[in-house]
């Protein structure tokens, strides 16, 4: 390390002030993010801190940190925090990051962060132009997943889009019945739409589309395993943590020993559908899998749904992302024990296009889907990097000039 790094302790560098009660946030449409223990609760109209700055979970089982360029509001459960001198915000919130400070417990019925425990930490800390070199270094690579997040949602968004227009709207179908030729899309494709509306179990449906239970439409719908966990080496698991926003979220994973319990037929594919079977407020949700790092199964949180060959994956993904509430319905336990059964789930009533217009609306967005999966592998790829720069360059251990080679490299 070198000798312009000062030895210091947290309470002597920053102060953690508490956030403040907000009601409404939830519902709010404000600009200002609210931000609770865990990370974005909600939007307000005043913000509480001026940006840029660094918010530190106080309370809960898990503590975020979280960095944000613009103003934001704190609630009564997280800190924000202050620097007693100058120094480089971003930076500010790697280290926090790196000295694990939203792990640390004070031993209470409920997991907190005291300042206390917080204060009497040391820490080395660089010069200021080093620590805007670090920050710029691990910002670039947290900038490129950003962008890549936000690509993915643009284009999950224009997928759902359409699948609402033919699916859920029946657009193509009202436009034809009204004499009209459906607009965007070619002569094929309209053709595939009929002109009338007939009554079934599900209300007004399309002439000629047909209603079945999900098992009837999935070659595959079984629960996850209980896993032998390991901390290193082993299987990659997914548990309900990992789905939220209709994405998998591969950060959350933990790993699992294969020779313990046997992992045969339980490893996931490209383009199965999960949804979380246990929980309040984790119940129902529902993500595709556009692709996979590596062996991955699921635990027994998670239920794995495979589309039969007759039916199009991206149809069937689709349609059960815009069902997340009725899947949510079908749970049954009291509360805190919420759970949906997979032969429950099975009984799900889908409605069944013809095969041919599926099929198409699988061709239409599937370029979509191969760039979401493209920018997936990217955004994995960084993150990686990051997470193995972090510490190197925190602890000093990396020079900023060593670690500019490496991203160059990536």
């Amino acid at each position: 390390m070198g000798g312009e790094w000062r030895q210091s302790t947290w309470g002597d560098e920053v102060s953690l002030e508490y956030g403040k009660a907000l009601r409404s946030h939830a519902s709010s449409t404000g600009p200002y993010r609210v931000y609770g223990s865990n990370g974005p609760i909600g939007w307000t109209h005043q913000p509480l801190v001026e940006g840029p700055g660094v918010i530190l979970g106080r309370k809960g089982a898990y503590r975020g940190v979280e960095f944000s360029a613009k103003s934001f509001f704190v609630i009564d459960t997280a800190y924000f925090v202050v620097p007693k001198y100058e120094m480089d915000i971003k930076w500010l919130y790697y280290a926090i990051k790196y000295h694990k400070l939203g792990e640390i417990d004070d031993g209470s019925p409920i997991p907190s962060t005291t300042r206390a425990a917080v204060y009497m930490r040391e820490l080395e800390v660089p010069p200021l132009a080093e620590q805007c070199a670090i920050a710029r270094i691990l910002g670039t690579l947290d900038d490129k997943i950003e962008l890549n997040r936000r690509m993915n949602e643009t284009l999950e968004a224009m997928a759902r889009a359409l699948f609402k227009s033919w699916f859920v709207d029946f657009d193509p179908v009202h436009e034809k019945a009204k004499g009209r030729a459906p607009s965007g899309m070619d002569a094929e494709t309209a053709k595939l739409f009929p002109s009338e509306f007939v009554e079934s179990e599900l209300g007004l449906i399309p002439r000629g589309w047909c209603i079945a239970p999900l098992n009837e439409l999935s070659s595959h719908l079984t629960r996850g395993i209980g896993p032998a966990y390991l901390e290193v080496g082993g299987v990659c698991v997914l548990n309900q943590k990992c789905i939220r926003d209709h994405r998998v979220d591969f950060s959350k994973t933990r790993r699992h020993d294969p020779a313990r319990k046997s992992i045969d037929n339980k490893l996931v594919r490209d383009l199965d559908i999960l949804i979380n079977s246990t929980g309040v407020g984790t119940l129902g949700r529902v993500a595709q899998v556009w692709f996979l790092p590596e062996d991955t199964i699921v635990d027994s949180h998670v239920t794995i749904v495979r589309a039969a060959s007759s039916v199009d994956p991206l149809f069937l993904g689709s349609s059960l992302i815009e069902r997340e509430s009725e899947i949510e319905a079908l749970g049954e336990g009291s509360t805190g024990q919420t759970e949906l059964g997979r032969v429950r789930l099975g009984t799900l009533r889908c409605l069944v296009p013809p095969q041919a217009l599926t099929r198409r609306f699988g061709e239409a967005v599937s370029v979509n889907m191969q760039r979401i999966a493209a920018n997936e592998v990217e955004g994995n790829h960084l993150a990686r990097l990051r997470d193995e720069l972090l510490p190197r360059l925190l602890s000093g251990e990396l020079s900023v000039a060593d670690a500019e080679k490496e991203v160059e490299l990536a």
